[in-house]
């Protein structure tokens, strides 16, 4: 047997044991109650309505690469609201507007670009109940929109 093939079959013996012992040892070390835990994601963390003891409500909408807001839908009281929006996309800009006549009243405050890994902010006041509908301007042909509900 030449000297070439003897090693290549050594090297294939090295890899089957290597692979062995990796898939052994890999239950080693640790107790069996241990749960590793879960990956988040900033759209699972993206925000429900809060209101503050002054009762400024705020919510965080997350948007990232797939053209969708993170919540899409969120209720809110007439008063004062801070809107929050975090842009998680790696390649995406993103903006948030309420395009006017589209909802009971019009809201003229708007985040006009958020840069991937950036966020922005906007308060505005609502008083009249309804839904006003937003948007991402440069992705609403691609559904990026969604529904703030304002309920008395």
């Amino acid at each position: 047997m030449s000297l070439v093939l003897r090693f290549r079959r050594s090297l294939t013996v090295i890899a089957v044991l290597s692979a062995v012992l990796a898939v052994g040892l890999g239950g080693c070390g640790g107790s069996p109650d241990r749960q590793e835990p879960e990956p988040t994601n900033a759209a699972d963390e993206a925000n429900e309505v809060t209101v503050d003891p002054d009762g400024v409500q705020s919510i965080t909408l997350v948007s990232g690469d797939d053209y969708q807001f993170v919540p899409a839908e969120f209720t809110v009281a007439p008063g004062q609201v801070i809107l929050t929006l975090e842009n998680a996309a790696t390649q995406l800009t993103h903006s948030l507007a309420f395009p006017p006549g589209i909802g009971p009243s019009d809201i003229v405050e708007s985040i006009s670009v958020v840069a991937p890994t950036e966020v922005d902010t906007i308060e505005f006041s609502v008083s009249t109940p309804g839904e006003y509908a937003f948007i991402c301007s440069f992705h609403e042909a691609q559904g990026h929109t969604g529904v703030m509900s304002v309920e008395a």
